[in-house]
C-alpha cells in the first residue's frame, strides 16, 4: 500500500473516531469538531512527512485553507466576546 493511501485511510478513521465519540457525548458545536478537525489533521500529516513533495505541496495547500478557516472561526469567537 502506498503512503498517500496509508494517510487517506488513517486520516479517514481518525475523523470518524471523533465524530462518533463527539457524537456520543452529545456535542452539537461545529467549531469544535472543525478545529479538532484541523488539529488532527496537521498531526497526522506531520507524521507523513515522507510523502512525495509533489502530493506533500498538494496537502499543505489544504491545511492552509483549513488553517484559514479556523482562524474565521477565533474570530467570530473574539467578535461574540467583545460585542
Amino acid at each position: 500500500m502506498r503512503a498517500y493511501n496509508r494517510y487517506i485511510i488513517s486520516l479517514s478513521l481518525l475523523f470518524m473516531l471523533t465524530t462518533v465519540i463527539l457524537a456520543a457525548i452529545g456535542e452539537d458545536r461545529l467549531d469544535l469538531y472543525f478545529t479538532l478537525y484541523l488539529v488532527e489533521g496537521l498531526a497526522l500529516t506531520s507524521l507523513f512527512t515522507y510523502l512525495d513533495p509533489r502530493a506533500r505541496r498538494g496537502l499543505d495547500l489544504i491545511w492552509y485553507g483549513l488553517f484559514a478557516g479556523f482562524g474565521l472561526i477565533v474570530l467570530d469567537k473574539v467578535l461574540e466576546i467583545i460585542l
